[in-house]
């Protein structure tokens, strides 16, 4: 059975929600297994976090909401659409049709621990004490109206995004990023857009990440605070400009030589949002472009080094087609999650489009899926399941 983003979390989206928002934004302990100190967590990803743009990435499943595009697609069209994909995506029976089942997942996305025993270098004091950050509560009316979210299981907006992208580019565990992630968009401090982030300030920014118990508190506060301005200041007061980010890519498209190169326009992107966003490296827009292609048609197909390489380990490009370059590579594995679930390769740029948008979907759903064996060392195991 293929999983697509309603049927493989829907469940899981719901009882998840209602349980983590009714302690704040962290699971029941019975739910997950028990962390290790932060420092030793660090230590196992040491190999994927040696410097602040290190490129962490990825989390839980594809959440069952409805996509976040300019035109917004009714639930019972994204049904349809899926359910006829991923029909077609099941008649093949091979590994890409197994990168797309349950067993897959869990095994890239695990379950997100809870924080316990860590210690803070400010508790222990020294030259890096702080003092710790009074409660925060986001007061803002309906900023809980999107339920519990989390990356990569939610559509997340495109600045929803890039607040996680930001994140996930620290020099910090992939799962402590991913926590930091549940906590800062849930209950009580839900930062889903740039006011939010704004009319925290530093201390309700300070009071998120305490929570989250992560690495890094006090220069990531400023961090946020740094990228709420440079979206305001690069999409106007609009909110919905400063959600969906389109005067970003509009900036880029009219910059860019060929607006149907994917990759031009992802340069260009990259060069407007590390040029105005403080804190921003250019893996962490990495790692926002290969989220947000789902709904920016023009920057479909992109993927990273880090994926293309593990799709060779699952036949599902060549070591040829890496040598002929990320773009080449690129292409020929979105025309094969193109093929599988039976859309137009040519159509997949068309951002009004309901059938590319689903496209779409399966292809970021493939990166996710990909990174996440990766990040968890699961490539070698998940590839012999996949092949046998």
């Amino acid at each position: 059975m293929v999983v697509t983003r309603r049927q493989a979390s829907g469940d899981q989206q719901n009882s998840q929600g209602s349980a983590a928002d009714t302690k704040g934004t962290k699971r029941q302990n019975d739910q997950v297994k028990s962390e290790e100190p932060e420092q030793q967590e660090q230590a196992a990803d040491d190999d994927d976090t040696k410097a602040a743009d290190t490129k962490t990435e990825d989390s839980e499943e594809p959440a069952p909401k409805k996509p976040k595009t300019s035109t917004a697609i009714k639930n019972s069209d994204v049904d349809s659409i899926l359910e006829v994909q991923q029909s077609e995506l099941e008649s093949h029976s091979d590994a890409l049709t197994w990168l797309h089942s349950p067993a897959a997942w869990t095994l890239a996305h695990p379950d997100i621990p809870d924080g316990k025993g860590e210690k803070d270098t400010a508790e222990e004091g020294g030259e890096t004490v702080r003092t710790p950050p009074e409660p925060y509560e986001n007061k803002r009316a309906g900023a809980d109206a999107e339920g519990h979210l989390s990356f990569p299981n939610s559509d997340l907006t495109a600045f929803q995004t890039l607040l996680c992208a930001i994140l996930l580019s620290k020099p910090i565990s992939h799962q402590l990023g991913l926590r930091t992630i549940e906590t800062l968009l849930n209950k009580p401090y839900y930062f889903r857009i740039a006011k939010d982030l704004i009319d925290a300030g530093n201390e309700g920014r300070r009071a998120g990440l305490w929570e989250a118990r992560t690495r890094h508190k006090e220069k990531t506060a400023v961090q946020l605070g740094s990228l709420a301005e440079g979206i305001v200041s690069l999409c106007g007061e609009d909110t919905d400009s400063q959600d969906n980010l389109r005067p970003i890519l509009d900036k880029a498209l009219s910059q860019a030589s060929n607006k149907d190169d994917s990759f031009e326009v992802a340069e260009q992107i990259k060069a407007v949002l590390t040029k105005e966003i403080n804190g921003l490296g250019p893996s962490g827009v990495e790692i926002f472009l290969r989220r947000v292609q789902s709904q920016w048609g023009a920057v479909f197909p992109f993927a990273d080094d880090r994926a293309l390489i593990a799709a060779v380990k699952f036949d599902l490009i060549s070591e040829g087609d890496l040598e002929k370059g990320k773009e080449h590579a690129t292409k020929k594995l979105a025309e094969q999650v193109a093929e599988h679930v039976g859309f137009p390769i040519e159509d997949g740029k068309k951002e009004e489009d309901e059938e590319a948008e689903c496209g779409r979907w399966w292809f970021v759903r493939t990166l996710d899926v990909l990174i996440g064996l990766d990040i968890e060392k699961k490539i070698d195991e998940a590839a012999k399941q996949a092949k046998g």
